[in-house]
C-alpha cells in the first residue's frame, strides 16, 4: 500500500511557470511546501531550482527557490517534484487604469 509523505494539502492546479533558465512549464499540483511541475520532452535540471509565476489577474507574482525530490520521465514529458524554500509574493508592476 502506498503511503502518503505530504505534509501540507495540495490543490491539483495547471498554471504556466517560468524556470531560471527562461523555459517555460506547466503546474500539476501546489502545496504550501511544495509543488509538481511538468515540461515537455526530455529536461535534465540539477541543484535549486528557481521559478516565477505572474497571476496578472491578481495583480501578484510568486517566485521560490526549491529543491527536487523526484523526477518523472514519461509520455514525452519530465516531471519534477520540489520542496519549496524562500517563497515570495511580489505586486506585479501594472499600470493603473
Amino acid at each position: 500500500m502506498f503511503e502518503e509523505h505530504r505534509i501540507e494539502p495540495r490543490e491539483f492546479l495547471a498554471l504556466p511557470l517560468t524556470l531560471g533558465d527562461g523555459s517555460t512549464a506547466v503546474t500539476r499540483d501546489i502545496s504550501a511546501s511544495g509543488m509538481y511541475f511538468q515540461i515537455k520532452g526530455s529536461y535534465t535540471m540539477t541543484g535549486p531550482v528557481l521559478f516565477e509565476m505572474q497571476l496578472a489577474e491578481l495583480g501578484i507574482k510568486f517566485s521560490a527557490e526549491g529543491d527536487i525530490v523526484r523526477v518523472d520521465r514519461r509520455d514525452g514529458t519530465t516531471g519534477f517534484a520540489v520542496k519549496l524554500r524562500q517563497p515570495r509574493f511580489q505586486p506585479l508592476d501594472i499600470a493603473p487604469f
